[in-house]
């Protein structure tokens, strides 16, 4: 199942109030990169290999991965597709949710080999602002640094998306100001409706002003990535992979879209969902605006 991102549940309480593991452990299987299921193309409805995407994949320059953030196969389809992009060119960066901006230089020394996992997680926070079982994203990481791939922090600092949780852009103060980026687009309606939605499945309570502060955190979250992927390529990176949960990238309605207004493009999205989960897929299939380019399908054990 697809499910909404962690982070809006954080905004509704605040504003309510180079390891081989087996196979049998979650990283042995990001690590083991099983094949789908099956690949569908969403613009056709047509199921197509793996081969086929890939080649549609090399025309873009900003290829976006979705996510659950605990889910082991969607990280193995991550895994697989950077491993296979990064063959077809050796010049793509790595574009990562789960690191924030401040914390640019820490990834820069990940990848020039002069921290290992446990400073590169100290110095970064990792525990406290992602939280996430950094396990299921260490292959991605010794793979970046193994080839020399660079990783681009996206996200906004925490203590900035928490401020505009509690008191909204107009509470913020300079310091925090200085942060947000030129353009917010907050009317998108197609977009507020997606986050709207993911909002109204959680089990407390918001009034309207609440709602609209966390929708504002929101949109601060994606124009700050999509600024970040926008401006990899402006300096000179020939594509980038993004890892993102599927809430930011969702029809293009997250980062995808705001990073082209910024130049990204052309850009493709790729979603996962397990084939056991019939209700989700279904819904996939069926959604309007198309959720993704590709619907990865994975075959459950």
């Amino acid at each position: 199942m697809i499910r909404p991102s962690p982070l809006l549940a954080l905004l509704f309480a605040l504003a309510c109030a180079g390891r081989q593991d087996p196979p049998t452990t979650p990283e042995g299987r990001v690590r083991e990169m099983p094949a789908p299921a099956r690949i569908v193309d969403l613009r056709t409805g047509e199921e197509v290999d793996e081969l086929t995407m890939l080649a549609d994949l090399r025309g873009a320059r900003a290829i976006y991965l979705g996510e659950s953030h605990d889910d082991t196969l969607d990280h193995a389809m991550q895994y697989r597709l950077l491993r296979e992009l990064h063959r077809q060119d050796g010049a793509l960066v790595l574009g990562m949710e789960m690191f924030q901006r401040p914390y640019q230089a820490v990834l820069d020394d990940w990848t020039a080999g002069r921290l290992d996992e446990e400073a590169l997680r100290r110095r970064t926070e990792w525990d406290t602002r992602w939280g996430f079982d950094i396990r299921l994203y260490r292959p991605m990481l010794e793979f970046a640094r193994a080839r020399g791939v660079p990783v681009i922090a996206l996200n906004a600092r925490r203590e900035l998306s928490r401020a505009v949780a509690m008191s909204g852009l107009e509470g913020l103060d300079e310091a925090l100001r200085a942060d947000v980026p030129a353009e917010l687009d907050l009317e998108d309606e197609a977009h507020r409706a997606l986050v709207m939605e993911a909002l109204a499945e959680h089990p407390h309570g918001a009034d309207e002003a609440a709602l609209e502060r966390m929708y504002e955190a929101q949109v601060l979250w994606d124009e700050t990535m999509a600024e970040r992927v926008a401006a990899a390529l402006e300096a000179g990176a020939s594509r980038i992979v993004v890892l993102a949960g599927s809430m930011h990238v969702r029809a293009g309605l997250g980062i995808p879209r705001r990073a082209a207004r910024r130049g990204a493009e052309p850009w493709r999205v790729v979603l996962a969902v397990h084939e056991d989960d019939e209700e989700t897929l279904e819904a996939l299939l069926e959604a309007e605006p198309r959720p993704a380019d590709y619907l990865w399908v994975h075959e459950d054990e």
